[in-house]
């Protein structure tokens, strides 16, 4: 109760002071504080709570134009903050451990209009849960699949131009998973998640989902020699553990998809050493 008390004084001392400066220095400072005091809460509604205010200061924050081009430094051991390299936005991701096994996903992307000077906040909401086929599905930001995401690559093929995403989420106690998302935008500049560009094994899908055991890491980057997204083959680690991912391990052996004429094409068996 009083660590709850205390997160809502700091929000108000915090809140006023935006508003009068504009400077996103003073921001980051304020988010900065209030993400620490996560490692004070206990409670998932104490924590749920603080999120909520982090959200609200956050978006204010980001509809001041001068905050497009800061990096809010201090605040990216706590957040995953990516720009796109045409300068036409940017998206911050981070999570919230609710217990030792359980995470909570939340996201902002910030938009720019360079006509305008302007900016646009879309808050992500993580409905996961609620998404029907997440293979074969696109979603908008108000359901999102929710990921802690680390890096993003411009693709354009005409003038089709979408984003892909690699991102990672803590899946549950026995298995975590990594993700392949495109992120594209309508018209109005709002967000859509997933598009069926995915050429893979079994077929063209909106995503690539991977899920293995919570005991070793995955690999899945992008490689600038070969100029496409590379990454461990999974496995289960005993053959009749076949169709179980929490058994699942990364094999030695090495798959790809490479990005041609708007799909990502799958490619097998990669040689990848000394690369």
């Amino acid at each position: 109760m009083y660590r709850l008390l205390y997160i809502i004084i700091l929000f108000f001392a915090v809140s006023h002071v935006l508003p009068q400066s504009g400077e996103p220095s003073v921001a980051e400072d304020s988010l900065f504080q209030l993400f620490e005091q996560f490692q004070m809460m206990e409670s998932v509604e104490e924590k749920q709570e603080l999120n909520e205010s982090i959200i609200d200061y956050m978006r204010r924050s980001l509809l001041q134009p001068e905050s497009f081009e800061y990096r809010f430094d201090s605040l990216r051991k706590r957040v995953g903050i990516l720009n796109a390299d045409d300068k036409q936005f940017r998206i911050f991701t981070w999570n919230i451990p609710m217990s030792a096994f359980e995470h909570e996903y939340h996201g902002i992307i910030q938009v720019y209009n360079p006509k305008e000077n302007t900016c646009h906040v879309h808050i992500l909401s993580n409905q996961i849960r609620n998404i029907p086929d997440l293979l074969h599905f696109e979603t908008d930001k108000d359901m999102w699949p929710g990921a802690l995401y680390y890096d993003l690559r411009r693709n354009k093929h005409g003038k089709d131009v979408m984003y892909t995403l690699l991102g990672f989420n803590f899946h549950d106690r026995y298995s975590d998973k990594k993700i392949i998302e495109v992120l594209h935008f309508d018209r109005d500049m709002n967000p859509l998640f997933g598009k069926p560009v995915f050429n893979t094994e079994s077929g063209i899908q909106h995503r690539v989902v991977f899920e293995y055991s919570g005991e070793v890491a995955m690999n899945l980057r992008y490689n600038p020699d070969f100029k496409m997204i590379v990454y461990d083959h999974l496995s289960p680690i005993e053959p009749e553990l076949q169709g179980y991912p929490r058994f699942y391990a990364p094999d030695f052996s090495y798959d790809g998809y490479k990005f041609r004429k708007g799909i990502w094409e799958y490619k097998a068996d990669l040689d990848v050493r000394n690369r």
